[in-house]
């Protein structure tokens, strides 16, 4: 939880960095459940010089701008189209994770490993006439 709680006191200080046209598009619920939940002690460092996506922001921050920004700031025609961006992004994602993990080509390469699989152990075959000798031989040792 305490995690969390270091993501929105980031949010809270990237969204304070908007013009005040967009900060009074979010709902003022919202503000207080992140002024609320912000961990006050966290020191966020921005760089101003730098980009919003050069800021080295955590997968959480992202997720929580992505979806305020989608939410309350965005017109119906941006959201839209980040939407479909997301979508397309989710689609790559999964096409990729197919490549590596084919599950077609899941059997096919067990059967190959089972093929190339050596036996640690050395079989030492033996003729029949070996095993009459040893047997016998062993019988008279008794």
């Amino acid at each position: 939880m305490e995690e969390i709680n270091k993501r929105l006191a980031e949010v809270d200080y990237i969204l304070k960095k908007l013009d005040n046209k967009y900060i009074n598009k979010i709902p003022q619920d919202v503000w207080d459940y992140i002024t609320e939940n912000k961990d006050k002690n966290y020191v966020f460092k921005y760089d101003d010089d730098k980009t919003l996506a050069e800021q080295n922001l955590s997968i959480d921050t992202i997720s929580i701008l992505t979806y305020i920004n989608m939410e309350y700031l965005l017109e119906e025609e941006a959201k839209r189209e980040l939407i479909d961006l997301l979508k397309n992004d989710e689609i790559t994602a999964e096409q990729k994770k197919r490549k590596k993990y084919n599950p077609d080509d899941l059997f096919k390469n067990r059967k190959a490993m089972q093929k190339e699989q050596v036996s640690l152990v050395e079989v030492k075959i033996e003729k029949w006439y070996e095993k009459l000798f040893s047997f016998l031989k062993n019988m008279f040792r008794k």
